[in-house]
């Protein structure tokens, strides 16, 4: 008797086991998705990224007697190009400031632009016109996730201009002056 007990016992066992298999028609695993924070900018140009654009007033048809007008030293060859993901209810600004001396009395401003239709998300909105120095200004905020694409006529369009304060005239040198604008994407 002791012996058959063992052999259902050891029968039953064995039939449990082959039955416990939790293996079916279906089978599912978890995913975990990472979405990174990302902000990378650039300018661009006709002659691709980070170009050098020269800023000289005219003195063409200028009468002795009169102011050289600074207000003909414009350029608008520039893109700012952005990729930017933010977190939940974060947005971005792009603050732009300059290294290097000006002429003295000489003022170089800049504007953006609108953004261009190209790329897609939350574009920033420029700022009015601002007058650069070695202490950032805010160019454009209100940047979510998206991006403006790549290249000249994606982005903001830059337009860079001088100014000349007439009551700084005669410290006015004749010299190239070289500066860097350095445009920076911050939380």
């Amino acid at each position: 008797m002791k012996k058959l007990s063992v052999i259902i016992a050891t029968v039953l066992f064995s039939f449990g086991v082959a039955n416990a298999q939790t293996d079916s028609n279906e089978a599912s695993h978890g995913v975990y998705i990472t979405i990174p924070t990302v902000a990378i900018i650039d300018i661009e140009g006709p002659e691709g990224e980070s170009p050098t654009i020269n800023l000289t007033p005219s003195y063409d048809g200028l009468e002795a007697g009169a102011a050289v007008d600074f207000s003909t030293a414009t350029n608008s060859d520039l893109w700012l190009n952005y990729t930017s993901i933010v977190g939940s209810q974060q947005t971005r600004s792009i603050t732009a400031a300059i290294t290097g001396d000006l002429p003295s009395g000489v003022t170089l401003k800049v504007v953006a632009g609108a953004a261009a239709s190209t790329g897609n998300g939350a574009k920033g909105s420029p700022e009015s016109i601002i007058s650069l120095s070695s202490t950032a200004a805010p160019l454009i905020s209100g940047i979510g996730s998206a991006y403006t694409g790549n290249g000249p006529s994606n982005g903001h369009q830059l337009t860079y201009s001088l100014e000349m304060a007439d009551e700084s005239y005669a410290s006015l040198v004749a010299d190239s002056y070289s500066v860097t604008v350095t445009y920076t994407i911050t939380e």
